[in-house]
């Protein structure tokens, strides 16, 4: 998750929780903005595959990224956006946070619930001390002023870095994750429920607060294999592969020798006898 901060700060900076967050003068956008420059639906920014995305609807007076007009581009951290006159920052998790400039966060124990649902959408509320209430009532650490909340309605607190919720004897209940708990341990990313108010914890150090930096790829050295040594032996499948046979030769046998010398030796006593 990002950050959506006005230039001129003329309110705190907003969560971007939903995948699909639009921006325009009319009512009924996330972020409602009564300026003439804006269209009714002037631009979304859309969340995808853990990346942030501006999309312009097709405004009058376009989208632009540090400067520069896109229809449809990835935020990261540090760049500024204007739509139509007003100019936005887009912030890390922790910058412009009000945890920079609590004292009692110093040993980075604190969490954050992050509202995602109704007018409070974005908005982030951090519980720093041992203890902390929320509900309607003033007294409350967390004050909601909304019919839906119990005066009291739920407790929080941070045990050894956990933090723990108690249903403070609401009659709608206090839910993590859609069930319903009377007391609990809260997880980082666990999804909170006070009637009709949605929250998302946020826990320290984990990756929603902090970046993330990859180890680059080591390079694994080539080594060459030597083959001559090895005799592959393979079926003769194809031309290439086949080795024909060599013709045998045809030598005389011993049975013929044998015939050869008897007639030579029987000529020569003929010839002998015949001399006599």
């Amino acid at each position: 998750m990002l950050k959506i901060q006005f230039k001129d700060q003329r309110q705190p900076p907003i969560w971007i929780i939903e995948k699909r967050y639009t921006i325009g003068s009319a009512a009924d956008n996330h972020l409602s903005v009564d300026e003439d420059s804006l269209d009714k639906l002037h631009a979304r920014l859309i969340t995808a595959n853990n990346s942030l995305f501006l999309k312009d609807n097709n405004s009058r007076q376009g989208c632009y990224v540090n400067g520069q007009r896109i229809t449809e581009k990835e935020l990261l951290p540090g760049d500024t956006i204007r739509l139509g006159d007003i100019e936005f920052d887009i912030l890390d998790p922790l910058e412009g946070s009000q945890l920079s400039s609590s004292p009692t966060t110093s040993d980075n124990s604190h969490w954050l619930l992050v509202a995602d649902s109704g007018s409070l959408a974005g908005q982030e509320f951090v519980i720093s001390s041992e203890r902390c209430t929320m509900g309607r009532s003033s007294h409350c650490d967390i004050s909601i002023s909304a019919s839906q909340l119990a005066r009291e309605h739920a407790e929080f607190t941070i045990e050894n870095h956990q933090l723990h919720i108690r249903d403070l004897g609401s009659s709608s209940g206090v839910y993590v994750n859609d069930e319903r708990v009377q007391k609990g341990i809260i997880q980082s990313g666990d999804k909170i429920r006070l009637d009709v108010y949605r929250f998302q914890a946020i826990g320290p150090d984990t990756g929603e607060r902090k970046r993330r930096v990859l180890p680059a790829p080591q390079l694994v050295e080539k080594k060459s294999i030597d083959t001559s040594a090895k005799q592959w032996k393979t079926k003769p499948t194809s031309p290439g592969n086949r080795t024909e046979p060599e013709p045998r030769k045809h030598a005389p046998t011993l049975l013929l020798l044998s015939l050869l010398l008897c007639a030579a030796l029987t000529a020569v006593l003929v010839y002998l006898l015949l001399a006599d």
